[in-house]
């Protein structure tokens, strides 16, 4: 039973140290290795949700434990100790994790999310490699990458041709690279644990991350010179 204890105190601090620490100290991270740290997000914080599972399963299992003990009249008082320990843990970590969380949630506050080319007057133009582009008639520049389409403010096709080339090669990066799908991925999580600060972190820096793999991506075969001037512009 004592095993139970102390692999159920293990997972506590497993969860607290992902779900504190990792804001703390991934966030504004991996600049020059945004694939490692899209992964390491992802790792950090699946591998607490899964702790937490772990650790309400223990105690789930402890009242089992209880029960059986007391009907082979085992010493009573070290029973309903072993009984309660693991919810007391619980408790305590609850506490801890939601005053942590008062602290960082206005870190990483979200907005709501709406669809930016909902109800916009868009037309396809031409393809690229093998994602559509559409034109939409809205002002200055804009880029968005949807499934396999790009979506491109009228703007951003008056730049001159190596400027657009590498902001439809970074476009192309996104879908090429999964992007979508991850950032799918983080906002489940977000959305199952909204008020884990961590979790909002998660779809804070995925996205700063994707961003940074899409620039990598890009930067294969355009200058860096020509995507920044065209990344300027879209503040």
């Amino acid at each position: 039973m004592e095993r139970f204890l102390y692999l159920l105190i293990v997972l506590i601090e497993w969860v607290m140290l992902v779900t504190v620490a990792a804001p703390m100290f991934f966030a504004g991270r991996f600049n020059k290795h945004p694939g490692l740290g899209i992964w390491l997000w992802f790792i950090s914080l699946l591998s607490a949700i899964l702790a937490t599972a772990v650790a309400v399963a223990i105690a789930t299992i402890s009242i089992f434990i209880t029960w059986q003990n007391l009907s082979s009249d085992q010493n009573l008082l070290f029973t309903v100790a072993f009984s309660v320990a693991p919810w007391v843990l619980l408790g305590v970590a609850g506490i801890l994790l939601a005053l942590a969380n008062q602290r960082l949630a206005p870190l990483f506050a979200l907005g709501q999310r709406v669809d930016p080319i909902a109800n916009l007057l868009a037309r396809e133009i031409m393809e690229y490699r093998r994602a559509k582009i559409v034109e939409l008639e809205i002002p200055g520049y804009f880029a968005l990458t949807r499934d396999r389409t790009i979506y491109l403010s009228k703007s951003v096709f008056e730049l001159p041709a190596k400027q657009l080339e590498a902001i439809l090669r970074h476009e192309y990066g996104h879908i090429k690279l999964g992007h979508q799908n991850l950032k799918k991925f983080a906002y489940l999580i977000y959305q199952l644990l909204p008020w884990v600060a961590a979790s909002r972190a998660l779809v804070y820096e995925i996205d700063r991350l994707c961003e940074l793999s899409a620039d990598n991506y890009a930067l294969k075969r355009v200058y860096s010179k020509d995507l920044n001037e065209a990344r300027r512009l879209f503040g």
